[in-house]
């Protein structure tokens, strides 16, 4: 998987790297059990240490609206890893944007952007029912499989900070070995606190895992 990378995906064709030009989120992070966490992890991989003995799960809603993947909607469930090679100095890591993510589970609403993230990325997609609601201070997505609620995130939006030419990277295990993506990220409108997000958990076998 390189630059100028040509797949054909349910008929349309997918040159890499995929731009998406507009989206907004909504995201939070929460300390986790490290012994949990790695349970969910391929081998090998080694969640980082937030603090010790606790991992970061991150659950995010994304809302893209324009890109080369088309309009759809998608929620994450991710774990921080120790970079391969790194310290256990894991708060420095993080401090540093020097930690990669897992993605765990993906869902999203649209088959094209499935199939498109398992085969190229290797993410593990599957397509659900995913909604935005919005009010004047907080952004809340709802995760449904077949009608059932998985989990709702809310969280505060309406921020003023920036930021661009963050790099980041994405591992995913669809299908095979571990793939790393690499990713560059800009945003703005960004509002970030502690103890801020609300996450309400259904009956699903992604619930059961958080």
């Amino acid at each position: 998987m390189s630059e100028g990378s040509v797949y054909t995906i349910e008929e349309q064709t997918v040159v890499l790297p995929v731009r998406v030009r507009e989206a907004s989120s909504v995201y939070a992070s929460f300390l986790v059990p490290a012994a949990a966490a790695k349970r969910l992890l391929p081998a090998g991989l080694t969640p980082l240490q937030t603090i010790p003995g606790r991992a970061t799960c991150t659950i995010v809603g994304v809302d893209y609206r324009e890109g080369d993947l088309g309009q759809y909607h998608e929620v994450g469930v991710c774990f921080l890893l120790r970079p391969h090679g790194g310290s256990r100095l894991d708060l420095l890591s993080m401090v540093r944007n020097q930690a990669p993510a897992y993605i765990h589970r993906l869902p999203v609403t649209t088959s094209f952007s499935c199939e498109a993230g398992r085969h190229i990325w290797g993410f593990p997609k599957d397509v659900m029912e995913i909604e935005f609601a919005d009010t004047d201070t907080t952004r809340t997505v709802t995760l449904k499989d077949q009608g059932s609620l998985v989990l709702q995130l809310s969280a505060p939006r309406g921020g003023t900070k920036k930021f661009s030419g963050v790099d980041i990277e994405a591992m995913g295990s669809w299908g095979g070995p571990v793939q790393l993506t690499p990713a560059q990220m800009a945003g703005e409108g960004v509002k970030a606190g502690f103890r801020s997000g609300q996450l309400v958990l259904g009956v699903h076998p992604i619930a059961d895992e958080l």
